[in-house]
């Protein structure tokens, strides 16, 4: 008896078909490690998650990281987010949550960390790019399990930020509080990032609505004191000086290092860089990583002086 030749050709197309199905079920189901227990609060989704440090980490990286970026940047991004927690759980010495005094953590970057949740994620990554980015990152967590950067034996505040524009700052510059780990440097690597180089206009009645100053007096603006690359650390209006992050935070600037120009009807502003600048510049890291730079190696420039270690429960 022949083989029917047309059947064959249909299963196997339909074989073809579920193979990338297979595949990715495969690399999704990995299984789930035993780890430190992490108590999260998201205030974006009003409730409460209970899961292992390794697992919430998965989430931490693909909220504050782009997915698409190189693998070992995603590997510094984990073991900077995996420092970052653990400095801040009260288990380990930190403050915990604030908004919740049950949680180790919270889902508000302004706190904590950003983070989102697998129903979330399908959302931002529709289709088949969900399961390829969900492996990537749950691969850069795994690859670097338990790492975290100590300084003097404690772990760090392993602070981070988009695009620092050509150098980082030091939290001195920014905070005022001297950290030897949190020095500036410099940085060449973040040029391909889209937050580089932001404009930003207000007018003199916007100015005065955000600031409850008379806007005339944004025409005699000017820069009392700034970092050595640039970054703005106090700026005069009239008598009234005003600190630089102050300042970009009233007017929702995206960094510290901007310049303006005064026309007819307001403030024209330039500002480079994406975030406060402490820390790992993550542009920077997804450009070391596309020059063959290793996580270990890109951590410990922008971490001056940290060493590493495996965090136990």
């Amino acid at each position: 008896m022949r083989p029917n030749r047309g059947l064959t050709l249909v299963l196997l197309l339909i074989l073809l078909s579920l193979l990338p199905l297979l595949v990715f079920k495969k690399l999704y189901d990995l299984p789930k490690q035993s780890d430190i227990p992490v108590t999260l609060v998201s205030r974006a989704e009003g409730r409460v998650y209970r899961f292992g440090l390794e697992e919430y980490l998965i989430g931490v990286v693909a909220a504050e990281m782009p997915a698409r970026f190189e693998l070992e940047a995603l590997k510094a991004q984990a073991v900077a987010a995996r420092t970052l927690a653990v400095h801040r759980m009260k288990r380990f010495g930190g403050q915990g949550c604030q908004h919740f005094s049950g949680a180790d953590i919270c889902d508000d970057p302004a706190e904590h960390q950003a983070w989102l949740s697998e129903k979330s994620l399908r959302k931002r990554w529709p289709g088949w790019s969900f399961y390829g980015y969900y492996h990537q990152i749950r691969r850069a967590v795994q690859e670097t399990s338990g790492i975290i950067m100590i300084y003097q034996n404690r772990p760090i505040d392993a602070v981070f930020h988009s695009t620092c524009g050509g150098a980082t700052a030091s939290a001195k510059d920014i905070w005022n509080n001297e950290i030897p780990y949190l020095a500036g440097v410099k940085c060449n690597f973040d040029k391909h990032s889209p937050r580089y180089y932001n404009t930003f206009f207000f007018t003199w009645a916007d100015l005065e609505r955000r600031f409850k100053i008379p806007g005339a007096l944004f025409k005699k603006i000017r820069i009392e004191s700034a970092t050595a690359s640039g970054r703005v650390l106090t700026v005069s209006l009239g008598r009234q000086l005003i600190k630089g992050t102050e300042f970009r935070s009233k007017l929702g600037l995206t960094s510290t290092c901007f310049a303006w120009k005064t026309t007819d009807s307001g403030l024209s502003f330039l500002v480079t860089g994406y975030g406060h600048g402490v820390g790992l510049c993550q542009y920077g890291a997804d450009g070391l990583a596309k020059k063959g730079w290793r996580f270990y190696q890109i951590l410990k420039y922008y971490y001056r002086g940290i060493f590493f270690s495996r965090i136990t429960k």
